[in-house]
């Protein structure tokens, strides 16, 4: 990307000015001003897309232990728990904001093998009473770890481990854009003077800006004397459309599934 990206500070800082320092307020700033979901809505990540919906599927049909429940971490409103709802018999959808739990209970409302909660995956043992409900868990998590900074990704990572328990799988998807987060904003569209609206609305929000998280960041955070990974590689998550009226954004990204050691 040129020096054109930083052209976009002026913008963005427009909006830093006015925006919660606290990440979750920020997220729940978010979910509060949301009215639509869906490939029609105003969720930026919350597409219908077949595509992704397969992969996804058949990953974690390959690797997650039959019979244990599934935690999906950012569930949002809840469209991939209720994909995985179908498929195992006990699933917990987490997030951080108050307001995404409503909505996820909302559209959700006629899955009874389906609950959700409020918890921050950031703070220390925040999965330690769910634990201790469920026992050891498969673990979905689609786009958290690229908008946490360093410490609060590690102490994600943490959490998630124990909730693993020695047999339960990690799933994990997060974009993976060569360069910074203007990079990133920039291939989604934005320019000096206009942000797409789902793009305005997470940066409004006062949301931290996504960063890389590939195949380096994976080794960084699963190390090998702690972590065996299973699969891992290139993958696409879809966004709603950004550059044009309708269609669906192919999102550079990177999974991997992986299981504690020890």
């Amino acid at each position: 990307m040129s020096f054109q990206k930083y052209l976009l500070l002026p913008q963005l800082l427009s909006y830093a000015v006015r925006a919660p320092r606290d990440p979750a307020k920020a997220w729940d700033r978010f979910w509060s001003g949301i009215r639509r979901t869906g490939n029609q809505g105003e969720v930026l990540w919350d597409t219908e897309d077949a595509r992704e919906i397969e992969e996804v599927t058949k990953r974690v049909s390959s690797h997650f232990i039959p019979g244990l429940p599934v935690i999906d971490i950012g569930c949002g409103n809840g469209r991939f728990s209720r994909l995985l709802a179908a498929r195992y018999s006990k699933v917990v959808g987490l997030d951080v904001s108050s307001h995404a739990i409503e909505k996820a209970r909302e559209e959700s409302a006629a899955i009874e093998n389906l609950s959700f909660h409020v918890a921050d995956i950031s703070i220390p043992y925040a999965l330690r009473w769910l634990t201790g409900e469920l026992g050891e868990a498969n673990v979905f998590m689609r786009g958290v770890l690229h908008v946490l900074d360093p410490k609060r990704r590690a102490i994600a990572v943490e959490n998630m481990r124990g909730a693993l328990g020695p047999r339960g799988v990690l799933y994990l998807s997060e974009s993976s854009i060569d360069g910074d987060p203007l990079d990133h904003m920039v291939l989604q569209g934005a320019t000096p003077t206009y942000l797409p609206e789902p793009m305005r609305k997470v940066v409004a929000a006062g949301v931290r800006p996504p960063s890389r998280f590939g195949d380096a960041e994976v080794r960084e955070y699963f190390p090998g004397a702690a972590w065996e990974i299973l699969e891992s590689g290139p993958t696409v998550m879809y966004t709603l459309p950004l550059r044009t009226r309708d269609e669906i954004e192919a999102l550079p990204s990177y999974f991997a599934l992986a299981r504690r050691r020890g």
